[in-house]
């Protein structure tokens, strides 16, 4: 009997031991869930981290090159007013076409960064693209005059077309104010 004592004993030390143990293995699964599921956020947060830092970088760079085309803008205005009062004399020499060389080097550069010409003469007036300078005769809401070239960077707005748009016909406006009175 005392031998049947000792087994029963050992068998419930033994379910005892396996309670504790698998009371232990709930808890260190518990815990390792627990540390995968913290590792997936810290994951997670480094990888939107990464986008963003990376987002931030492009978008300093292309803010970069946005400045630093708007600030050579007013050489292309240059250079093109100098060629438009180029008297006709000096127009076929070989000096004048350099300069014009060197013109169309820096506008295709520039053009192969994302820079555009807005178009504007003979278009319908847009506020966005275009600045109103005035008006002058001519079919009402189209751009008759371009005073100075308004550009895009990468389709986005970098500077308006100054433009002098057409008031419709004066002549019409006028026998029409006469006959109102």
């Amino acid at each position: 009997m005392a031998e049947d004592d000792e087994a029963v004993e050992a068998e419930i030390e033994q379910s005892e031991d396996i309670e504790t143990l698998q009371k232990a293995l709930a808890e260190e699964k518990g815990k390792a869930e627990k540390y995968l599921a913290s590792w997936q956020r810290s994951q997670a947060d480094l990888e939107n981290y990464i986008k963003r830092a990376e987002q931030e970088k492009s978008e300093t760079v292309e803010f970069a090159n946005r400045m630093l085309i708007l600030d050579l803008l007013p050489m292309l205005d240059d250079f093109e007013r100098a060629f438009a009062s180029l008297p006709v004399e000096l127009d076929e020499q070989n000096w004048t076409d350099g300069i014009k060389l060197i013109y169309n080097k820096v506008k295709a550069v520039l053009e192969t960064q994302g820079l555009a010409e807005i178009r504007a003469k003979g278009e319908y007036f847009d506020p966005y693209w275009h600045e109103a300078a005035g008006q002058l005769e001519g079919e009402e809401g189209i751009v008759v005059e371009e005073i100075r070239k308004g550009y895009k960077f990468r389709d986005r707005l970098l500077r308006p077309s100054m433009v002098m748009v057409g008031a419709g016909n004066k002549n019409k406006i006028q026998e029409e104010s006469s006959e109102d009175r």
